[in-house]
């Protein structure tokens, strides 16, 4: 049998003879062990273990306390947790009974990153040149149109080439200098040899044609599709240009 030593449970001689009979040298060493330990701790931790437990162990052991606390407890929990579900739920459930449909949190709209310095000077640079560019041509335009300045083309067939005729017309009051017909082919439409894509007519008098002519080789391109301009300089020192129209076939 065991004595109390400190409020903790020991062994007497007699313990350690039972068990010292059929027991291993290990398990004896570490019966022995613990209760040198115990001996050597147990009066200084018995009063402080006894000194804490004990009284909360007589407190518990009071039924009318220990039915008070777990009453406590319970309706604590029951009142937290309800006041979570009517924080949570209160606003779906008063919805609900007054046939409302729950307000969605409105999204806030993602702003776009703005635009940097670079990319706004780049902006304003492309529209000033576009609108600059347009002005251009409606100036020259109206350059061509106060020339009088006629530009007509035609093609026929000879033999294995085709020749591009491209005649400029001086309707003006005064002669038209440097005047240059520049044609522009289609795929499989190229120069015959000797020929060049671009021609030098010079000076028109007034009321006055000159044709520039082009031999070409026609290897399947479509000859609708040949293009070009005419560039001369006008009374007024202004260079002029004036596109070419889709030329006329002649059979």
């Amino acid at each position: 049998m065991g004595i109390m030593v400190g409020g903790i449970k020991t062994f007497t001689s007699l313990d350690l003879i039972s068990l010292s009979v059929g027991v291993s040298p290990i398990n004896r060493f570490s019966i022995l062990f613990w209760q040198e330990l115990e001996d050597l701790l147990g009066p200084i931790l018995g009063p402080i273990v006894r000194g804490f437990f004990e009284p909360v162990y007589r407190t518990f052991e009071d039924t009318v306390f220990r039915s008070q606390f777990m009453f406590t407890v319970i309706w604590t929990a029951m009142i937290i947790c309800g006041l979570v579900f009517v924080i949570y739920e209160a606003p779906s459930f008063l919805s609900w009974i007054m046939g409302t449909q729950p307000t969605t949190p409105k999204r806030q709209a993602t702003s776009r990153p703005s635009k940097t310095r670079a990319q706004r000077v780049s902006e304003d640079s492309h529209r000033v040149t576009k609108s600059k560019v347009q002005e251009e041509r409606e100036r020259l335009k109206a350059v061509v149109e106060r020339s009088g300045v006629k530009v007509h083309s035609s093609v026929r067939r000879m033999k294995e080439e085709l020749l591009l005729d491209v005649s400029v017309h001086n309707g003006s009051n005064h002669q038209i200098d440097m005047v240059v017909v520049d044609i522009d082919l289609p795929v499989d439409i190229n120069t015959a040899i000797g020929s060049f894509r671009m021609q030098r007519l010079g000076t028109i008098g007034v009321d006055e044609t000159q044709v520039a002519e082009f031999r070409l080789q026609e290897r399947g391109g479509d000859i609708t599709k040949i293009g070009g301009h005419v560039e001369f300089l006008s009374a007024s020192y202004e260079v002029s240009k004036i596109m070419l129209p889709q030329p006329e076939i002649v059979e």
